[in-house]
């Protein structure tokens, strides 16, 4: 295999890992195999619309910081974490500075986030719409 097809096999597998085991601990948390069919269906809904969520709400951070939305929030924690350590303060770098090294340095590759979670979501609106069916 190539290091392209090793790479997406692992992103997509770690986010499909991290999906089953949020679903799975949802579900290990609540009385699955005594609830009624209907609640099973509700179950199952919110066992993949929380990891969904979070993988989709993952990507949108990466993708706002990637458009340099929190530049300014990082640079000011960066800079009064500098102020702190002794000697840290020599190091004073401008904000033009910062911006244009962080632009060099941007988030590449995280589109499997919105791809794994807009199917999770999917998955989840399955179950939604099963659980209205019958209810």
């Amino acid at each position: 295999m190539s290091k392209r097809v090793k790479a997406r096999l692992a992103k997509y597998g770690g986010s499909a890992a991290f999906i089953g085991l949020m679903a799975w601990l949802y579900i290990s948390l609540r009385d699955f195999d005594g609830a009624k069919l209907v609640d099973k269906y509700r179950m199952l809904s919110d066992a993949f619309a929380v990891p969904g969520m979070l993988l989709l709400m993952f990507g949108c951070l990466i993708w706002i910081s990637n458009l340099g939305a929190l530049d300014g929030l990082a640079y000011a924690v960066s800079f009064a974490f500098r102020s702190l350590i002794p000697g840290g303060r020599y190091k004073d770098e401008k904000y033009a500075d910062y911006v244009e090294r962080k632009r060099e340095n941007r988030v590449k590759g995280y589109g499997f986030l919105f791809a794994s979670g807009g199917v999770t979501m999917a998955i989840a609106i399955v179950f939604m719409v099963l659980f209205y069916s019958l209810y």
